[in-house]
């Protein structure tokens, strides 16, 4: 009975997947009002704001913020 006397081994190299902004990338904040909220990372008080039904009608609106420090930009969701 043959043994193997030899280990073959092979790498490859995987490339990330690029994420798509759902919300609608740069332009969907546009011209959305901004309001009191404190960001979870930066802990920035104040974040853009929008409004979007992403369940069955019958359920509450989603909140969707997006932090107002240029630095963070950080988003978030509550509901």
């Amino acid at each position: 009975m043959p043994f193997i006397q030899t280990r073959h081994t092979s790498r490859k190299e995987l490339k990330r997947k690029e994420v798509d902004d759902v919300l609608g990338g740069a332009d969907a904040w546009k011209n959305v009002d901004s309001t009191e909220a404190t960001c979870p990372k930066c802990e920035h008080e104040r974040a853009y704001f929008m409004l979007i039904q992403i369940r069955s009608a019958d359920e509450p609106s989603s909140i969707f913020y997006k932090c107002c420090n240029e630095d963070c930009q950080h988003q978030w969701r509550e509901g």
